[in-house]
């Protein structure tokens, strides 16, 4: 498989892939950019062409394209491969029962092509009329957002789509294939959507993988008001989430998704740049769509339908998402207002804003939930209420916040709270959770060590003044072990060598070549990236000068430290009458003057 990478590597420029993700401005030989692991002000994320590799100053981590999608996307490696071998054109070895990449790239081709006939249809076609009216008048949809979505309509031919496949050089058997095509029992075959307005559905990475398609026209023989695209070797309904990878990044950005029940509640919702809002696509949240959650953010909004299909929906993604080890609010919309958040954000987008913004805890919702409009004097109402609550305060994963809400609950029904939590003993176990994952925050490191890295990263780069340093520089003067072990082995290097290659990228392959490849040269890698960060443009003159003056300032350090260790062993000797101690000591000081 190591073949696999490299190749995979030797295709794909890490800058292009990396600008997908990021806005990169060059400096340099390099690029930079803010962060996107780590809140900082100021960039310190660098990408090298050159090396086709990637790091971060701020929180030390750093790596080539496969280790920025498994960070970006939190994937698994595995998972990380395979993507990037279909963006390169890479075939890996199959195994099992899964597709071919061919055959999954065929089928993707397919959908994608579909989405975009469709989309033609809605905008240009005499027989999309209605829907445009439906779309852009009756439900509001602006056009700009109609083409970000590739919203579409499909009259209600039967092989419309079918037909014009097959005339763009696609086999029957891979329409088939794709779910946009049903064979018919005597013979041939008719599409799967008809007079339908399309909502194309896209995978994380933005492929086409499915479609809902919503009925235009009520009639029984028609089939459901929406239809999708049926279970297929790239559509899984309960693996996908509507409009997650046009989410995704801003979910990351506020650290939280808004997740409605239907598409158009997600259209909508973005077209009032709502950007990290997604769907479930009118079912209850899978453990699958959570677990594709929790790759970005461990907190949700969620904010279904207001009936209560959206309520008993609602509930049982609470409780999937609690036992994920995800955090959760629930945005309400006053029932008198409005059904859902498309039809909110049409009436005041304001009340959806103060929904979002005053979003209950879970307890909140589901006490308001369960105890509203129940005859609390009843005995056996207040005994099914205490228990349908109790299983919720189970599902808590802090036992302080346990403590809260059941002696809440006690006194809502005017309960002994140790009657309570007998009662919740017995209940059944809240679910495992997991750990969250831990975001990469910055690391600190002290101003020695961070001088250290720039001493060194100038070095390397202008081997010309090593000299001048090395008059003022000693090796103790770098608090850092691995920093300390790289200078003498560039104090041997640069006193061994013959004569040093022309120009700076020449010397690090030298000094490398020399080595080998272990762990001082990867910190070589890591300082280079740093001088690309600190100093790209300097001159020879200012090299110079700041080479002194960082070497001058880790000596100044230096020489502090070890005369505050001193004064610390005067004053013992001071305390112990230890005058020939104390005269050797102020001797040594003396030195570091």
């Amino acid at each position: 498989m190591s073949q696999a990478t490299e190749d995979i590597k030797s295709k794909i420029s890490i800058v292009d892939f990396v600008s997908e993700y990021l806005p990169l401005k060059r400096a340099g030989a390099t690029y930079k950019a803010s962060c996107p692991f780590h809140q900082e002000k100021t960039p310190s994320f660098i990408v090298s062409p050159e090396r086709q590799s990637w790091h971060c100053f701020g929180c030390n981590i750093g790596g080539d394209v496969f280790e920025f999608l498994m960070k970006m996307e939190n994937l698994e490696f595995p998972e990380a491969l395979k993507i990037l071998a279909d963006k390169a054109g890479v075939k890996l070895p199959e195994f099992g029962n899964e597709i071919s990449s061919s055959q999954r790239n065929r089928l993707l081709d397919i959908l994608k092509l579909a989405a975009k006939f469709y989309h033609k249809i809605l905008l240009d076609s005499p027989k999309a009329e209605e829907a445009r009216n439906y779309l852009f008048v009756k439900r509001q949809v602006s056009q700009e957002v109609a083409e970000d979505f590739l919203l579409g309509y499909i009259p209600e031919d039967w092989d419309f789509l079918t037909n014009f496949l097959v005339k763009k050089g696609y086999g029957i058997n891979d329409i088939l294939s794709s779910g946009l095509t049903i064979k018919k029992d005597g013979g041939g075959y008719y599409d799967r959507f008809r007079d339908r307005v399309m909502f194309p559905i896209n995978d994380v990475h933005g492929n086409v993988v499915g479609f809902t398609g919503r009925l235009l026209h009520e009639k029984p023989e028609a089939g459901g008001k929406y239809v999708n695209t049926p279970q297929t070797s790239v559509f899984d309904k309960g693996k996908v989430i509507y409009a997650l990878d046009k989410a995704k990044q801003e979910a990351r950005r506020q650290d939280k998704f808004i997740i409605v029940e239907g598409q158009m509640d997600v259209v909508m919702s973005h077209q009032f740049q709502i950007t990290n809002t997604v769907a479930s696509s009118g079912t209850a949240l899978t453990r699958e769509q959570i677990k594709l959650l929790k790759r970005f953010t461990s907190n949700l909004i969620i904010a279904f339908d207001v009936d209560s299909a959206g309520q008993n929906a609602t509930a049982r993604g609470i409780e999937l998402a609690l036992s994920e080890g995800l955090k959760i609010k629930i945005a309400v919309i006053p029932p008198e207002f409005a059904k859902d958040p498309d039809e909110c954000l049409k009436k005041d987008k304001n009340v959806w804003f103060k929904a979002l913004e005053n979003a209950q805890s879970i307890m909140e919702y589901f006490f308001s939930s369960i105890l509203g409009g129940k005859d609390l004097t009843n005995p056996e109402v207040r005994g099914q209420v205490s228990t349908s609550i109790l299983e919720k305060i189970k599902l808590l994963p802090d036992s302080v916040e346990q403590d809260f809400w059941i002696k809440k609950l006690a006194a809502v029904l005017d309960l002994r709270v140790d009657v309570l939590y007998e009662k919740i003993k017995g209940l059944k176990g809240g679910p495992v959770y997991h750990d969250e994952i831990k975001k990469a925050g910055s690391v600190v490191k002290s101003k020695e060590e961070l001088t250290g890295e720039k001493m060194l990263c100038l070095l390397i780069r202008w081997p010309l003044f090593f000299e001048t340093a090395k008059q003022i520089l000693h090796p103790e003067f770098f608090i850092n072990q691995n920093l300390k072990n790289l200078y003498e082995n560039l104090i041997l290097f640069y006193n061994t060598a013959e004569a040093l290659p022309e120009g700076d990228v020449g010397v690090i392959h030298s000094f490398k070549a020399w080595k080998g490849q272990n762990e001082v040269c990867q910190i070589i890698d890591i300082l280079d990236l740093l001088y690309e960060k600190e100093y790209f443009n300097l001159s020879q003159k200012e090299a110079e000068e700041e080479i002194i003056s960082v070497a001058k300032r880790l000596k100044m350090w230096y020489n502090n430290a070890i005369r505050k260790t001193l004064e610390k062993e005067m004053a013992e000797a001071e305390k112990n009458s230890d005058k020939e101690k104390i005269l050797f000591l102020m001797e040594k000081f003396k030195d570091f003057l």
